[in-house]
């Protein structure tokens, strides 16, 4: 087998396991809600243990050595804990294999800002939030709602890390043809897959998508911070470089 060809071999197994992982999260959200009348499973709070959320506030990582990044405890006494019988593998992307200074980061994976939370930063309190499956009905619908996500490794260079939820800046503007201003992500999607990203779906379903824009195509390095915010400007939503921004943005949160 020639190089090329083993890079290739990898780069799917790894789309594969990583699709396989986001089902996995995917479902034990799912159960959640089955579990507790219809109400989704919180989202990372700013304040309060882990065992209130998801992931929790002490699950943000960083570059260096924040304990987040390694601490096993978090992913046991989680609310998901109990839905993935305390596996660990289940929240990093395999293809996620750049350490920070204390090992290997435990989790690539967030949740959509405004999935189990009604967080109001910026344009977010102009969006939905889903606190109930019965809510997620149309505009998106369950099968273009993202839940999990794949987050990239420039928030945890040009922030305090990367925390549980993951959230887009001025996503929610009522049409493209109304918006004002450069499009952006507050928080980056990721790219680990030759450029393309993880997700999963409110209806159960996962996919990995492929990035169009340079912006986005940001290589996993410890020297993200060099990228500065460049990686977050994906220009005018109405012109040709904003495909990515339109594609995200209407599978998120829907204007209230």
């Amino acid at each position: 087998m020639s190089r090329k060809s083993a890079s290739s071999a990898k780069s799917k197994a790894y789309q594969t396991q990583c699709v396989s992982n986001l089902k996995q999260l995917q479902l034990g959200w799912i159960v959640y809600a089955g579990d507790f009348n219809d109400v989704l499973m919180p989202n990372s709070p700013s304040t309060g243990g882990s065992g209130l959320s998801w992931c929790g506030s002490a699950a943000v990582e960083d570059w260096g050595f924040r304990d987040g990044n390694t601490n096993t405890m978090i992913y046991q006494t989680n609310l998901m804990a109990g839905y993935m019988s305390s596996q660990l593998g289940v929240y990093r992307c395999p293809a996620d294999i750049v350490p920070s200074d204390n090992g290997q980061r435990i989790r690539t994976y967030s949740m959509q800002g405004q999935i189990g939370s009604t967080l109001t930063y910026g344009n977010q309190a102009y969006a939905k939030s889903y606190l109930k499956m019965g809510g997620i009905t149309s505009d998106p619908g369950p099968s273009d709602l993202i839940v999990f996500l794949e987050e990239s490794g420039v928030d945890l260079a040009n922030s305090t890390g990367i925390d549980g939820w993951l959230q887009v800046n001025n996503a929610f503007s009522a049409t493209a043809g109304t918006f004002s201003g450069q499009a952006s992500f507050l928080d980056v999607p990721g790219a680990y897959h030759k450029w393309s990203c993880g997700f999963s779906f409110a209806d159960g379903h996962s996919e990995i998508h492929k990035w169009s824009n340079a912006g986005l195509k940001i290589p996993v390095t410890k020297n993200m911070a060099s990228f500065g915010l460049s990686g977050l400007i994906v220009g005018n939503p109405t012109g040709p470089t904003a495909t990515d921004w339109l594609w995200f943005t209407s599978h998120c949160a829907g204007h209230k």
